[in-house]
């Protein structure tokens, strides 16, 4: 099947005097890691680093990106709406896995299941009853989000990937002041994130959706980008 492919694009070639779109997609996004599992043809995220399997319907969409004007000169050039489609599919994928009974390593065999014991709290022994609803509300309660790596690295990870969201300029600007303004005070993702205060940032002269986004988008971010890959992949 590849043998015929580029055989067409060998045609396609000569005939026009000019390197095929195809070929020049295809060539480039051709994995270059021998031990990677998703090849031949992947994605390498800028940001974390990890590989994404590209088939055959997102090939085609980077040549339709190409064949209208589009700049494809790397992996960061990479459309949005491709990276999130890519997202997406990563993500279902390991939510099936999971369904499954089980994480497997790479000779098949899965790991057993771990259960976790909950021992009913201190208020819960002597009789008293928190409401579901406080809980959730009072940003203490928010689970750890455990960032992998130097927290300011992450920061500036984060503030770039928000900037990937937009096309404005002065949007881009905006997400990068935040960065800046989280920098200088010494805040990382995980003290912003519990407390869940973008007013601090609309303080500081920022505007209320670009604080209020780079709030709330911190949870997502780590859970679809920087912690993408896994901890049975890892091992």
């Amino acid at each position: 099947m590849l043998d015929e492919r580029d055989a067409q694009l060998d045609a396609e070639e000569d005939a026009s005097g000019q390197k095929p779109i195809w070929r020049s997609v295809y060539n480039l996004m051709r994995c270059a890691l021998s031990t990677c599992s998703f090849g031949p043809y992947c994605w390498v995220d800028p940001l974390g680093k990890k590989h994404y399997q590209l088939k055959t319907h997102h090939l085609r969409r980077l040549v339709t990106h190409v064949e209208k004007g589009g700049v494809l000169e790397g992996h960061k050039d990479v459309p949005e709406t491709v990276r999130e489609e890519l997202y997406m599919e990563e993500q279902q994928r390991l939510e099936k896995k999971n369904r499954k009974g089980g994480y497997t390593v790479e000779n098949g065999l899965p790991y057993p299941p771990i259960n976790i014991n909950v021992l009913p709290s201190q208020s819960s022994a002597t009789g008293l009853d928190i409401p579901a609803a406080q809980a959730a509300a009072d940003p203490k309660s928010l689970s750890p989000l455990e960032i992998p790596g130097p927290r300011d690295e992450a920061v500036k990870e984060y503030s770039e990937w928000q900037v990937s969201n937009v096309t404005d300029d002065t949007l881009k600007a905006a997400f990068r002041q935040v960065c800046d303004v989280m920098l200088e005070n010494g805040l990382d993702l995980e003290q912003v994130y519990k407390d869940q205060d973008p007013e601090f940032f609309i303080g500081k002269g920022i505007k209320m959706g670009i604080a209020r986004r780079f709030v709330e988008d911190i949870r997502r971010w780590v859970e679809n980008v920087k912690k993408a890959i896994p901890i049975y992949d890892i091992i």
